[in-house]
């Protein structure tokens, strides 16, 4: 579908190294179709489905109305699905997206595991990792407690905090993720000895790998848990109207928490002017990021698909003036991912913007506008 309508369409050449700022917008792409709206949290979100439906149904009852099953990525993301049952009469429970699986390790922010991807971890079936003071890692039951280390994530890299408190990891990961980032995650040698040499006050610290075998239904990479101690029974999992879950068989009956991504990523690449026409053809335009909350999400969505190339979204640089607006004619606002820092200086042949993975984040960057990527748009 994605290069259906570019069959007939006819392409312009641009010579190597005109400034390409002669782009054709379309007077429609600054109409009402990009109606202004609040960013905090209008990428996603949730819908509760009243009834009675099996585990199979409720996936397929938010696979076909919206995208899938809630993954929970927070405590925040919890009280959201928690107020939803609250005003259901009764005492009502749903059906989530968490699932038993196969048991793997996963970094609490989502990165995936590279670094000692053989590290044994064995402890039963919910197995945490810490640093002993030699730098090397051991597993604990995540329900033990130790001090921990957190990382905030500034421009260019990570600079990493001591946290001299005990707790469990769960607690330390609330922690980290209210204070900082989250916690600290380590892809490679260097960072491992970074971390070494920022906890070496600490006998044992946690870090952020976790092994268990929770699985989300859309595939997101979820490490937020909030099980009762009792877990029940089955391998699926409800949340209960105090925000607790617990697990269930298939076969059980509960209403059906969903949600939906307003984020969609193409099948297949093309350059950023026949991204900005199809996103416009057939959605809503080309993805715009107005806030941190909008980067969180992006993220979540890019690592939900594995997407590790450049993708474009909606940012252009205007050769009048230099300066970086959206596709839809909005100024860029205050809040910025750049990948340097600050916005590209004024170049020639790289006037259109894109997500590009650097040391698991995704930074905006400049690209040539001729360069073909996959694209991401706005759908609502």
């Amino acid at each position: 579908m994605d290069f259906d309508y570019l069959k007939s369409k006819w392409h312009v050449c641009f010579p190597a190294c005109i400034p390409f700022d002669g782009m054709v917008l379309k007077t429609e792409y600054f109409s009402s179709a990009f109606p202004l709206s609040n960013a905090e949290g209008r990428l996603r979100e949730f819908k509760l489905i009243n009834g009675e439906f099996t585990r199979d149904l409720a996936v397929n009852e938010c696979r076909t109305n919206y995208t899938d099953l809630a993954t929970v990525y927070d405590q925040q993301d919890n009280i959201k699905l928690r107020t939803l049952l609250i005003n259901v009469t009764g005492y009502p429970s749903g059906w989530i997206g968490a699932q038993i699986g196969s048991s793997s390790k996963k970094w609490s922010n989502g990165d995936e595991v590279t670094y000692k991807k053989d590290f044994n971890m064995v402890c039963g079936e919910t197995c945490c990792a810490a640093m002993k003071s030699d730098g090397n890692w051991e597993a604990l039951k995540c329900t033990e407690t130790r001090h921990f280390m957190c990382y905030k994530q500034d421009v260019g890299q990570a600079s990493y905090v001591l946290i001299p408190e005990n707790k469990t990891w769960f607690e330390a990961q609330l922690y980290c993720r209210e204070k900082h980032t989250d916690l600290v995650s380590i892809s490679n040698e260097e960072e491992n000895q970074q971390v070494w040499n920022e906890g070496k006050k600490s006998i044992t610290f946690w870090i952020g790998l976790l092994q268990d075998k929770v699985e989300w239904s859309d595939g997101g990479q979820s490490t937020y848990r909030h099980y009762t101690e009792r877990l029940g029974e089955g391998d699926y999992t409800i949340m209960n109207q105090d925000g607790r879950w617990s697990r269930r068989k298939d076969d059980n009956n509960q209403h059906i928490l969903c949600y939906k991504s307003f984020i969609h990523v193409s099948l297949g690449k093309m350059s950023w002017e026949e991204a900005l026409d199809y996103c416009n053809r057939y959605f809503f335009g080309l993805l715009r990021i107005e806030s941190e909350d909008d980067q969180i999400e992006t993220e979540r969505e890019l690592k939900r698909q594995n997407i590790l190339e450049p993708v474009w979204v909606g940012l252009r640089q205007s050769r009048t003036f230099g300066s970086w607006i959206w596709s839809n004619g909005l100024s860029v606002g205050n809040w910025t991912n750049w990948k340097e820092g600050s916005p590209p200086e004024h170049q020639v042949c790289r006037h259109c913007g894109a997500l590009e993975k650097v040391k698991g984040q995704y930074k905006w960057c400049d690209k040539d506008c001729r360069s073909e990527f996959r694209v991401l748009c706005e759908v609502k």
